[in-house]
C-alpha cells in the first residue's frame, strides 16, 4: 500500500505519551498525520518528527478539547484541510486520584468529558468519512483498569471500560464494512501520568513495572493494523490479564484497589 492509499489519522492527546508515539508510529508506516492537543509547543515538536518520517505529511491542531466548541474546531479544520481521513486515534484522557465523594465535581466533569464524550462526539461526526475508505481503522486508548474495578480512581476506571466496551460493541456494528475498530489496554506507561493525576506517590511503582510509549504504540498500531478487536501490551501486562482471569473478580479488585488505597495521600483519603 502506498502513503497516499494510506490516508491520514487524526490522532488526539496527540503531543506526548501514547498518543505523541502512535502519531510517530503511524508516520512510519506511512499514514499522514493529524495530531491535535492543547501543548502548541510539544504539539510542534510532534508534527516535525512526523514529517521527517512520511514525507512532510503533517499537521498541528492545536485545540483544547475540554472547551466547548473544541471538537467542533478539530472536525471543522479537519474539513478545511481537505485529506483523505482512514485513521481516528481517540487517545485524549484525563484522569485524577482521590476518593470519589471528595474530590470536586468540576474534575469529574474533565474526565467524563474528555474520557468518554469526546470520542464518541469525533467517531460518531467523523465515521462517515471513514466508512468512504477502501481500509479504515479506529484504535482507541482504553487501559488495564477496563478490566476491573478501582478504588481510588473510580471515574477513571469506569471511563476506560467504557471505551473497551463501546470499541467493542462498534467493531460488531461496523462488521463488514471498510472500518475495524481496535482497543488498547495499556498498563502502566512511563508518560508524565502520575504527575498529571496527582499520583506522585505511585512513582515507584510506575517507574518499576511501567513500559516507555513507544512499545505500546508499536504493539497497538500493528494490532490495529492486523484488524484485531484488542491488545493488551508487553509480557507482563498479559500475564497479569492471564491471571485476573483464573481469579474471582472480587479478588482482584480488592486486590488492585488496595495497592492504590494504601498509596493515597492520607489529606486526600480522609479529608
Amino acid at each position: 500500500m502506498s502513503t497516499d492509499e494510506q490516508g491520514y489519522a487524526l490522532i488526539t492527546g496527540g503531543s506526548q505519551g501514547i498518543g505523541a508515539a502512535i502519531a510517530l508510529e503511524l508516520a512510519r508506516k506511512g499514514f499522514g498525520v493529524i495530531v491535535t492537543a492543547r501543548s502548541e509547543a510539544a504539539l510542534q515538536a510532534v508534527r516535525t518528527q512526523a514529517a521527517a518520517l512520511n514525507g512532510g505529511r503533517a499537521h498541528a491542531l492545536v485545540v483544547d478539547l475540554l472547551e466547548p466548541d473544541g471538537p467542533d474546531r478539530v472536525l471543522r479544520s479537519i474539513r478545511e484541510l481537505r485529506v483523505p481521513l482512514t485513521c481516528l486515534v481517540n487517545n485524549a484522557g484525563h484522569a485524577h486520584w482521590g476518593l470519589f465523594g471528595e474530590e470536586p465535581m468540576t474534575e469529574h466533569r474533565k474526565l467524563m468529558r474528555l474520557n468518554m464524550d469526546v470520542p464518541v462526539q469525533l467517531t460518531h461526526a467523523l465515521l462517515p468519512e471513514l466508512k468512504k475508505a477502501k481500509r479504515a481503522y479506529i484504535l482507541n486508548t482504553s487501559s488495564m483498569t477496563a478490566f476491573h474495578a478501582l478504588a481510588s480512581m473510580a471515574l477513571y476506571a469506569a471511563s476506560k471500560a467504557f471505551i473497551l466496551r463501546w470499541s467493542r460493541s462498534l467493531r460488531i456494528e461496523l462488521k463488514g464494512t471498510s472500518v475495524s475498530v481496535t482497543a488498547v489496554c495499556p498498563g502502566a506507561v512511563i508518560t508524565g501520568f502520575t504527575a498529571r493525576a496527582g499520583m506522585q506517590a505511585m512513582d515507584d511503582l510506575a517507574k518499576k513495572f511501567g513500559t516507555p510509549p513507544e512499545p505500546v504504540a508499536k504493539s497497538a498500531v500493528a494490532a490495529m493494523l492486523k484488524g484485531a478487536p484488542e491488545v493488551v501490551p508487553g509480557i507482563l501486562n498479559k500475564l497479569t490479564r492471564v491471571f485476573q482471569g483464573l481469579m474471582p473478580m472480587s479478588v482482584n479488585e480488592g486486590a488492585a484497589s488496595g495497592i492504590y488505597l494504601k498509596r493515597l495521600p492520607r489529606r486526600k483519603a480522609s479529608s
